[in-house]
């Protein structure tokens, strides 16, 4: 997918998200600018997975919109989104219990091409998915997400289980993109090291955003 110019690759607005009874999310209004990495910061509970499932459609706001490329897409299902280059990968492991690595890998594009950022996916081409460690499942749904070269990539704590260089691999690759004009946008629970100056950082709190800014700005405060 060719990488977008400028402005915004989504955007919340407003929202507010209810699971039964209970609220998740009180009028947060998140930014997914394209060319940058993009940060939600929060214990657990704060609302971080929330935010992600609302933007790739698997959570369904009560108020507020939804915006992908400038469009409302507030009522369009999740694989109405991915169709339009939302790509989730979730903090519990993405794959199909049927289904083998390389053919998992497939659904996205050649098995070669993800092999070629993570040599150690050739090992496990031929083995299911669900014989796979934990560490080993989340590099195959982290490959399979860069694969499909989507315009707005969400990772829900995408490190959890990777190996240390596996990890620093990751981290090049999600600056690489953001560079090329695409967005991405990772929870965490602490603003990491690595994250650059200019990434945008929300700090949510019990589902509020209690800030908004970038990186070098939270480091200096």
């Amino acid at each position: 997918m060719s990488a977008p110019t400028g402005g915004l690759a989504a955007e919340l607005r407003g929202v507010r998200v209810r699971y039964g009874r209970v609220d998740r999310l009180h009028g947060v209004d998140v930014r997914c600018p394209n060319g940058r990495v993009g940060f939600l910061v929060g214990r657990n509970g704060s609302g971080r997975s929330t935010v992600l499932a609302t933007l790739a459609g698997l959570a369904r706001p009560y108020q507020g919109r939804v915006t992908v490329a400038g469009r409302d897409v507030t009522a369009l299902a999740a694989h109405r989104r991915a169709a339009l280059g939302v790509v989730l990968v979730p903090a519990r492991r993405a794959v199909f219990s049927t289904l083998t690595v390389a053919e998992t890998l497939s659904l996205s594009g050649p098995p070669e091409h993800a092999a070629a950022r993570f040599p150690e996916l050739t090992a496990l081409f031929a083995r299911r998915c669900t014989e796979l460690s934990g560490g080993q499942q989340q590099l195959v749904a982290l490959a399979r997400a860069l694969l499909a070269d989507p315009s707005l990539l969400l990772l829900d704590e995408p490190e959890r289980g990777l190996a240390p260089t596996v990890v620093t691999r990751l981290r090049h690759l999600l600056t690489d993109r953001a560079k090329a004009g695409h967005a991405v946008l990772l929870t965490a629970r602490t603003l990491p090291p690595w994250a650059p100056d200019d990434a945008l950082v929300h700090v949510l709190e019990r589902g509020r955003l209690v800030w908004l800014g970038e990186a070098g700005e939270l480091r200096q405060g």
